[in-house]
């Protein structure tokens, strides 16, 4: 009874993944032009720590630095049934830079005819490594690099990967993998909270790990390369603790399976 409804799961995770991406190309097929423009920003971030950003249909990519401003660059596609419409939408479609306490958020705003699924917003940004980072996506993959602050990121369809990680992570997808790479100067008690629905779970920790682990699927298998203390059965779960258990790391997902390095 179990496995059949774990494979209905699997199934119905599927068809709702076929169903954004047909609905996706039935805008195409309706839309046949299609205009691009690119639009930059930089903005001085003096007293600002976190940084929002905020997308329906596109990727996200965000690259720490050592920069006392922060660089953006919105790459815009529109598609309509004609290029002069395609064009006139794209010019349309803003960046919407707003300040509220310490906190810079990004987003964008669109005409009210522009159909949904004919506008893709793809961000690279370039911030100073210390701010801490909320990112959102619709349809598309958030990439983060080099940000030493907390770093919160949800897509709907898509994957997330984190590279140089230092800080607490709350990361979550519906249909899609998360990778995760710390720095080799993250600190050993780390916390991490990763889950997909649909979709695998790549963990490499720092190198030093102590914190208490969770991990678990319902469809797929879960491997540590790290000894571990567990606690209870081992099977598609693994609770236990690594080093003194300082820390803690959540990892789930329901179909895929899950690695810690």
């Amino acid at each position: 009874m179990r496995k059949h409804f774990l494979i209905n799961l699997c199934f119905a995770a599927s068809l709702c993944l076929l169903t954004v991406l047909s609905g996706c190309n039935d805008i195409g097929s309706l839309f046949k032009a299609k205009y691009q423009r690119t639009e930059h920003t930089s903005v001085p971030i003096a007293g600002v720590a976190g940084l929002n950003v905020e997308t329906d249909v596109g990727s996200i990519t965000v690259t720490g630095a050592d920069v006392t401003d922060c660089n953006i660059t919105a790459e815009i596609t529109v598609k309509a049934k004609t290029k002069e419409q395609a064009r006139k939408l794209a010019e349309e479609v803003k960046m919407e830079l707003e300040s509220s306490d310490d906190t810079l958020t990004i987003k964008v705003v669109k005409p009210v005819e522009l159909k949904k699924g004919a506008l893709v917003v793809d961000f690279k940004i370039i911030a100073p490594t210390h701010m801490k980072l909320d990112s959102s996506t619709g349809v598309g993959t958030v990439t983060v690099s080099d940000i030493e602050g907390r770093i919160d990121a949800s897509v709907n369809v898509g994957s997330i990967a984190c590279h140089a990680v230092v800080a607490e992570l709350d990361l979550s997808s519906n249909v899609g993998s998360v990778t995760v790479k710390y720095a080799d100067a993250a600190p050993a008690a780390c916390k991490a909270n990763i889950t997909t629905n649909v979709g695998s779970i790549d963990f490499t920790a720092p190198s030093e790990l102590s914190a208490q682990v969770h991990a678990s699927t319902n469809i797929g298998s879960v491997e540590t390369a790290r000894p571990i203390t567990v606690v209870g059965k081992v099977g598609k779960s693994i609770k236990g603790t690594i080093g003194s258990g300082e820390g803690k790391v959540l990892l789930k997902t329901n179909v895929g399976s899950i690695k810690i390095n």
